[in-house]
């Protein structure tokens, strides 16, 4: 327990209403979980959660177990305060939620479909921080569905103090690109045109996978009007959404043959009949976004130039679970081990916060196999440039880690 829930607690035997109250008043000071420095560059967190409820948990991946779906938080005896501290990097930037009445405890963490309707169907139970303002669009909203969220049901953003200060998604006071939405077969393309844009200039390509996300979640668009000229080559790009639910997303990006040519052969082309863009573009994603950046890449280097992977699932291949290609994982760095070297250049990012073993890929996590990517590429003779962000595997992360790698490929 953190030396201020000690002091609530001895308080609390005295007089509980106004140690709650002076608790409630520490909370909103501090803007969210109460952070208390260790070491230079380590500090503990303590969440706090006040409440009624019969169980709270935090959703975050601050802790010594980063894969779990949830922490169980513990009650002072005799209030309404719940509380878990977390020891973390004084640099860290995270995403985190209170889940109320948490289904998690249980969940079988191998079946990935149960998995996907449990955080759906659980999500009116995740709330967000009520006294932290940094807030993102919640992604569960969007697997759901749905294109608006309660702020009550947001993730929060935790930014402790040693993080690198950002003002990319600050409202751009200069002139804004414009967003524009197609229809394309099945699925939707936003198309983002920089500030400024010409019609007869030529623009780099950037084909964003998990389009929905990036305008909605990321505020993306944001950040592209604060650096594009400055610090971004003024670049078009195409954010594609996915064709249906998790399912359709998992299959799809799984080093699907015809995913891959549809970003080549009809993306490509589609956004190209609308404007002027370079002969070949960088494909971009996050999480299994990266993994199939990756792939596209490999299959069509006569589209694509470079490749931009944040926390790619580059662990993916091993069928045990019944997702994946065969008996081993990283089918995908395998699949680059054995191709002859290809004209390609690659920005690849992973969470400090990604470790710990996955039941979707023993033996390997999120950043060992993003490691071992590098290591195999660079070893072929491939450009790349290697990043670990100070974070874990969510948008509050993605988003800065996607804004470094525009920087890197498309140096203004």
């Amino acid at each position: 327990m953190s030396d201020r829930l000690a002091r609530f607690t001895a308080e609390a035997e005295q007089d509980l209403v106004g140690a709650t109250e002076r608790l409630r008043a520490d909370l909103a000071d501090s803007g969210g979980p109460l952070v208390h420095r260790l070491t230079d560059d380590t500090v503990r967190v303590t969440f706090v959660w006040i409440g009624p409820e019969r169980q709270v948990s935090v959703r975050a991946q601050v802790f010594d177990d980063p894969n779990a779906l949830s922490h169980p938080m513990r009650r002072v005896p005799g209030t309404e305060v719940w509380h878990l501290d977390a020891v973390v990097p004084s640099d860290v930037v995270a995403c985190y939620q209170y889940l109320v009445d948490d289904p998690f405890p249980d969940a079988d963490r191998d079946d990935l479909a149960e998995l996907g309707r449990l955080m759906v169907a659980a999500r009116a139970r995740m709330f967000a921080d009520p006294v932290n303002p940094r807030g993102l669009f919640p992604q569960m909203a969007l697997v759901a569905g749905e294109r608006t969220a309660d702020r009550a049901h947001w993730d929060s953003v935790l930014v402790l103090p040693d993080a690198e200060p950002v003002d990319w998604f600050d409202t751009p006071v200069g002139e804004r690109g414009a967003l524009t939405e197609h229809r394309l077969d099945d699925r939707t393309v936003t198309v983002y045109t920089p500030p400024g844009y010409r019609a007869a200039e030529t623009y780099p390509l950037v084909v964003l996978l998990d389009g929905e996300c990036w305008p909605l979640v990321a505020d993306l668009p944001a950040a592209l009007d604060n650096l594009m000229g400055r610090e971004i080559a003024p670049a078009v790009v195409a954010m594609v959404h996915n064709s249906g639910g998790m399912a359709a997303r998992m299959a799809e990006m799984a080093c699907d043959p015809a995913f891959a040519a549809l970003l080549a052969d009809r993306v490509v082309p589609f956004v190209r009949s609308l404007h002027t863009v370079a002969d070949r573009a960088v494909v971009a994603g996050n999480s299994l976004g990266g993994l199939a950046a990756a792939h596209a890449a490999l299959t069509r280097p006569d589209v694509f130039e470079a490749v931009l992977s944040c926390s790619g699932s580059h662990w993916w291949g091993y069928s045990g679970t019944g997702w994946g290609k065969d008996s081993e994982p990283e089918w995908l760095t395998r699949q680059y081990a054995d191709a002859p070297l290809l004209p390609l250049r690659f920005w690849l990012d992973v969470g400090t916060l990604e470790t710990g073993p996955s039941p979707l890929s023993p033996g390997v996590d999120q950043r060992a196999a993003t490691r071992h990517l590098r290591t195999v590429l660079r070893a072929k003779g491939y450009r790349v440039d290697y990043h670990e962000a100070p974070g874990g595997h969510d948008f509050a992360t993605f988003r800065r880690s996607t804004v470094r790698g525009l920087r890197a490929l498309l140096p203004a």
